[in-house]
C-alpha cells in the first residue's frame, strides 16, 4: 500500500499556479479519495458524536470521507489497540476512509500552560497526561492513521506574551524533527504521512519563522497546518477575518505550493470562503458540531460565484426566518417559537431529518433533554455543511 498523495489542479488558462487563491485538488490513498476544499468529520472517541457509522453512511454515502480522531479524546485506546493491532480505523469500524491524528480537540477550551521541557500536556478524561515525541510515536505507531500531525505547542492564542509564541515556535521545530526522524526510522509508519504544524500566533514575523522552518522538509510531508490561533473551540467565531487573513496570506508565501494546507476549528462560512480564496484546502467539521451542541440547526441561504480569481458569496436574509442573535448562519431549536412549527428545519434541504421530521418534533425532544434531537440535528447539519463545500467545489470547477 502506497502512502496518500495530495494533487492540485493548476490554473487551466496557463497552467501556472499562483502562491495563494483558491483551487481544487484531490487526496488519495489506496482506494480512497477525498476532493478538496473540504472537511474532515470531527470525531469524539473515534466516531461522529450523536450519530453510527450505519447513519453516516446514510449522511455521505460517496465514500468521500475524511475523519479527524483529536489525541485527547482517543487516548484511551491506546492499550487495547495495541493489542488489536489493526489501526485505529479498523478498531472503530471506519476502515474504509482517510484517517488524521491530531493533537488537540479544537471544538473544546484547551489547556494553556501545562507543557514542560519538551512534552506536551494532553487533557483526556482521566486528567492531563505529559508526552513526550517518543511516546507520541509509539502511540501513533499503534493508531496507524492516513496522515497524522508531529507533536506540538499550540496553546497559544491573541493574549499570548511574545515570549510565549517564540517559545511555542522553538520547542514545535525541535518535536518536529524528532518525530521526523522517528518516522524514517518506522517501519510501521511507511503508509502514514507527516501533517507539519505552524505556530507563531498572531505575530507574522514568528509564523514565518516556523513556516520557512518547516518548508525546508517538504519533500518529507504531506501538508501543513496553521495552528496555534486558538484555545477555546467556541471562542473561533468571534475571531475578526481582517486579525488572522492577513497572518495567513503572508504565512501562505513561505510555503510550498503542490503541498496540503489545513486549518482546524469553527470558522464561520463566510470566513471558510476567505481560507479557501487564500489557499487552504481542508478543515474540520468543529463549526456544526458546535452549533447542534447549542441546540441550533444551519439554515442559511447563499449564492456562490467565481469572480477576479476569487470566490465570492453572497448571503440571503430570510425576513420571516429568526437566525440566532450571534449569527446568521442558525436557528435556535429550542425557541419557543418552534413550539408549534410544523416544518422542515429547511424546506429546500434533502437531509434524513428534513425528509422525515419537523422543526416542533425536534423542539420537544431538545427541551426534553432526548438524545434523538441531537441526533437529529447532527444529521442535519453535517448534511448542510457537506453541501457547502460541494457548492463551492462545483464553483472552481466551473472558473
Amino acid at each position: 500500500m502506497e502512502q496518500a498523495l495530495f494533487s492540485v489542479v493548476t490554473d487551466r488558462h496557463n497552467g501556472i499556479p499562483s502562491t495563494n487563491g483558491p483551487r481544487l485538488g484531490t487526496l488519495k490513498h489506496s482506494n480512497s479519495q477525498v476532493d478538496t476544499p473540504a472537511f474532515m468529520f470531527y470525531t469524539k472517541c473515534g466516531s461522529v458524536p450523536y450519530i453510527s457509522r450505519e447513519v453516516f453512511e446514510k449522511i455521505l454515502p460517496d465514500d468521500q470521507a475524511l475523519f479527524n480522531f483529536p489525541l485527547p479524546t482517543c487516548l484511551s485506546f491506546y492499550q487495547p489497540l495495541k493489542e488489536f493491532n489493526h489501526g485505529l480505523n479498523a478498531f472503530v469500524g471506519l476502515e474504509k476512509y482517510l484517517s488524521c491524528c491530531s493533537i488537540t480537540d479544537c471544538a473544546v477550551d484547551n489547556l494553556q500552560g501545562y507543557n514542560k521541557k519538551d512534552s506536551v500536556a494532553v487533557k483526556t478524561k482521566s486528567g492531563n497526561q505529559l508526552i513526550n515525541y517518543e511516546k507520541y510515536m509509539d502511540i501513533i505507531e499503534v493508531f496507524k492513521p492516513t496522515m497524522y500531525v508531529t507533536l506540538s505547542i499550540s496553546d497559544i492564542n491573541l493574549d499570548s506574551s511574545p515570549s510565549a509564541i517564540e517559545k511555542s515556535v522553538n520547542i514545535t521545530n525541535r518535536l518536529f524533527k524528532s518525530c521526523l526522524e522517528q518516522h524514517h526510522q518506522s517501519e510501521i509508519l511507511k503508509q502514514s504521512c507527516v501533517i507539519a504544524p505552524i505556530q507563531g500566533g498572531y505575530n507574522v514575523q514568528e509564523r514565518i519563522r516556523s513556516a520557512t522552518f518547516l518548508s525546508e522538509y517538504q519533500n518529507d510531508v504531506l501538508g501543513f497546518l496553521f495552528d496555534g490561533f486558538f484555545t477555546d473551540g467556541s471562542i473561533v467565531e468571534e475571531i475578526p477575518s481582517d486579525l488572522i487573513l492577513p497572518i495567513v496570506n503572508k504565512t501562505m508565501e513561505c510555503l510550498p505550493y503542490d503541498k496540503m494546507k489545513i486549518i482546524f476549528g469553527a470558522w464561520t462560512p463566510s470566513l471558510i470562503i476567505d481560507f479557501i480564496n487564500s489557499g487552504v484546502d481542508i478543515f474540520d467539521s468543529s463549526f456544526p458540531y458546535i452549533t447542534t451542541e447549542r441546540n441550533s440547526a444551519l439554515i442559511f441561504d447563499y449564492s456562490l460565484k467565481f469572480k477576479n480569481e476569487i470566490i465570492i458569496m453572497d448571503i440571503h436574509h430570510n425576513k420571516d426566518e429568526k437566525t440566532d442573535s450571534s449569527n446568521d448562519y442558525e436557528i435556535c431549536l429550542t425557541d419557543t417559537s418552534n413550539f408549534e412549527k410544523f416544518v422542515p428545519i429547511k424546506d429546500s434541504c434533502t437531509c434524513l431529518t428534513c425528509k422525515k421530521h419537523t422543526r416542533s418534533y425536534i423542539h420537544h425532544l431538545l427541551i426534553s433533554n432526548e438524545l434523538l434531537g441531537s441526533m437529529l440535528l447532527t444529521i442535519h447539519n453535517l448534511h448542510y455543511f457537506n453541501t457547502f463545500f460541494k457548492d463551492i467545489r462545483e464553483v472552481l470547477k466551473k472558473k
